[in-house]
């Protein structure tokens, strides 16, 4: 069965090429569309890149706002929700998710430190001195959630909630296929 997943952005991203090359079927889904009372499709996966919080996409983080109670059953459902760092200097960039933790804006390459028995370590994929990254995930209450770290702090958290997870990475950089299709492969599905 392949996994079907929606993309909220503005306009067609190339970064849906990386998926729908590991056996994904990507669907945009705008803001306007995504905020429509009317709107309701099964998704096994959400993915929201990158720079989603900027003033340049401020519509993104607008809708996700509007909607947080669908997100929140949608993931309690089943759902995997995917989000990138928002890419703007606001900490409450994921105020729309129901784990509480803020947002720290800042570009810079960090030594990654991962927890290495999580699947989802496999974001990247090779052992490397330094990654990028645009931010960093402040107060994470449970450590076990951080599945990778950096000196200025959590980059990539793991959250289960309900049925589903939510894992958010503030890594800049292309996640690995083995990280893609690891997190979509058993993904449940949810109503959003």
């Amino acid at each position: 069965m392949t996994s079907h997943i929606a993309f909220i952005w503005e306009g067609p991203v190339l970064f849906t090429r990386l998926f729908e090359d590991c056996g994904i079927s990507c669907e945009l889904v705008t803001p306007h569309l995504l905020a429509a009372p009317f709107f309701r499709k099964k998704f096994n996966g959400i993915v929201i890149p990158a720079g989603f919080a900027s003033e340049q996409h401020i519509r993104i983080l607008t809708a996700l706002r509007a909607i947080s109670s669908r997100i929140d059953r949608y993931v309690k459902e089943g759902g995997t929700i995917l989000a990138f760092g928002g890419g703007a200097d606001k900490p409450s960039a994921y105020d729309w998710l129901s784990p509480s933790f803020s947002y720290n804006f800042g570009f810079s390459e960090e030594h990654p430190v991962r927890n290495h028995s999580h699947p989802c370590a496999s974001i990247i994929e090779e052992e490397t001195d330094t990654i990028s990254i645009d931010g960093t995930l402040e107060g994470i209450q449970d450590k076990e959630l951080v599945i990778l770290n950096t000196e200025k702090g959590p980059v990539l958290i793991h959250v289960p909630y309900g049925k589903g997870k939510i894992v958010v990475s503030t890594i800049h950089e292309y996640p690995s296929r083995t990280f893609i299709t690891g997190l979509f492969a058993h993904a449940g599905e949810g109503l959003l």
